[in-house]
């Protein structure tokens, strides 16, 4: 009679929604008390005070809460896709459900991550001053400029970050310049507006994988309420929301429509915004002439090269004076936070830099390979999931074994292409979404970045071993999508 009142009634969705709402609590008396943003301490320190390395009270008590309140939204998520059909009887309840909660997270206030401010004032140094946010750091504008001094958008820029030229692709910083040039130089006008930008994505990309998977609830759920979405997504603006909508575009244009053309399009702007985009074309091209001799393989996927590099080619060149505007795509890989890196490079750093790029090397070889496979695969052999299945792999692969700097929200890079996976597989790869979030719980214990990452990357590789043992959904709840 119990399972059979969890199953049937709305008591998941109405415990997601309560825990949703009660995550945003210390957002909505922030903000009550008259608190500024500028007065914000985001990364780590939300709920208790300034950062430390003693372990106080309030912090006990705020890892306590916050694990609680994230691992329960998580536990919840999981219990709605199993019962995603009971629960929600039609679409238009699970839409208007999805747009609800994606609203609470709009909401609350950058809550582990100030890297919505870096978009905020790269896109502000360009917008009102007019600088190549490629080759002119907002330090080096404030020596520079007056003006800049006692701009509070630039103040609100993480000190980490003030130093630093734009380390993303061409399409973010245009973005960027758009989007904080609407907010006229106001610090919460331009957090409201990059919010707004991430839900629309949000909400966009929820719609493109309904449409892609025949309006399949249990993907369209399973994206649109999926914790770290949420959280670091709408409520930190991350700009993986912008590359997950433009991969989810291409592949809609490639299975809906057979627009290849599109698809290296969106493909080619993907990757003119985070560089990964890029492992995924040749398995669609590949895919799209799977019936051709290995040698028109070759010839069609180079010239779709040449029209993917071409779209690239004119992103960069908004910003291209020299070849100094790719420096910022190697600036990120030079670091050493939260990856299995860590541990080489607190001994020696030079070390730890060739053990990664020997694991570098070694993926290049392994894609390379898949790849060469694929292209003399006799015709049939796979499906479209078949191919996607493999490129999943290859990302997971080349997220924790490549990656130097390594940050939880990284891992919504596989939401995309998720949907292509048997039940099987989704058992152990939709959970690292969720563990990485709260992995980060070490920061809140101790201090940030404390021992550069290791104890993060430490408890996330534990936290996937165990799940493999144990997985969170039956094999039965998670039809193959073919």
């Amino acid at each position: 009679m119990l399972m059979k009142t969890l199953e049937n009634k709305n008591i998941w969705k109405n415990l997601f929604l309560i825990l949703c709402i009660l995550f945003i609590m210390p957002s909505i008396i922030y903000l009550l008390r008259g608190n500024k943003i500028n007065d914000l301490i985001s990364s780590f320190t939300f709920f208790y005070t300034e950062p430390s390395g003693n372990l106080t009270f309030i912090k006990i008590l705020s890892t306590i809460l916050f694990i609680g309140l994230f691992g329960g939204i998580a536990f919840v998520y999981y219990k709605i896709l199993k019962y995603n059909k009971k629960i929600f009887t039609n679409n238009k309840k699970m839409a208007i459900f999805i747009v609800i909660i994606s609203i609470l997270f709009l909401i609350m206030l950058p809550l582990t991550s100030t890297d919505v401010f870096y978009y905020i004032g790269t896109g502000w140094s360009e917008a009102n001053y007019g600088i190549n946010p490629y080759y002119t750091s907002v330090d080096s504008l404030i020596a520079e400029n007056e003006e800049a001094k006692t701009d509070e958008i630039l103040e609100k820029m993480p000190g980490i970050w003030k130093w630093q030229t734009i380390v993303y692709g061409p399409v973010w910083p245009l973005i960027c310049k758009i989007l904080s040039g609407l907010s006229m130089g106001n610090l919460m006008l331009a957090l409201l507006i990059y919010k707004m930008f991430n839900l629309i994505l949000h909400l966009a990309n929820t719609y493109l994988i309904y449409k892609i998977t025949n309006k399949r609830k249990l993907f369209t759920l399973m994206y649109g309420l999926n914790p770290l979405v949420l959280f670091d997504g709408i409520t930190n603006v991350h700009n993986e929301i912008l590359v997950i909508f433009l991969i989810l575009a291409g592949l809609y244009f490639f299975i809906k429509k057979k627009n290849i053309l599109l698809t290296v399009i969106f493909f080619a702007l993907a990757t003119a915004v985070k560089y990964f985009a890029i492992l995924l074309i040749p398995f669609v091209i590949l895919y799209y002439y799977r019936d051709k001799k290995p040698l028109k393989k070759i010839l069609y996927s180079a010239l779709w090269a040449i029209v993917f590099l071409l779209v690239v080619a004119a992103c960069y060149l908004m910003y291209m004076q020299d070849i100094e505007v790719f420096k910022g795509v190697l600036t990120q890989q030079a670091k050493f936070v939260n990856s299995i890196f860590c541990t080489i490079s607190l001994s020696n750093e030079e070390i730890a830099k060739i053990v990664a790029q020997i694991c570098m090397l070694g993926f290049v070889i392994i894609y390379l390979f898949v790849i060469i496979r694929l292209i003399f695969t006799k015709r049939r052999i796979y499906t479209f999931s078949g191919f996607i299945r493999k490129y999943n792999l290859l990302l997971i692969l080349f997220l924790f074994g490549t990656i130097t700097n390594f940050q939880s929200w990284y891992t919504l890079w596989i939401l995309p292409t998720l949907i292509w996976e048997g039940s099987k597989n989704l058992r152990w790869m939709l959970p690292i979404t969720i563990f990485a979030e709260l992995c980060n719980i070490v920061f809140f214990i101790t201090f940030e970045h404390v021992l550069i990452g290791m104890p993060y990357s430490i408890a996330l590789i534990v936290l996937i071993v165990l799940n493999l043992g144990r997985p969170f959904l039956k094999k039965r709840q998670l039809p193959q999508n073919a």
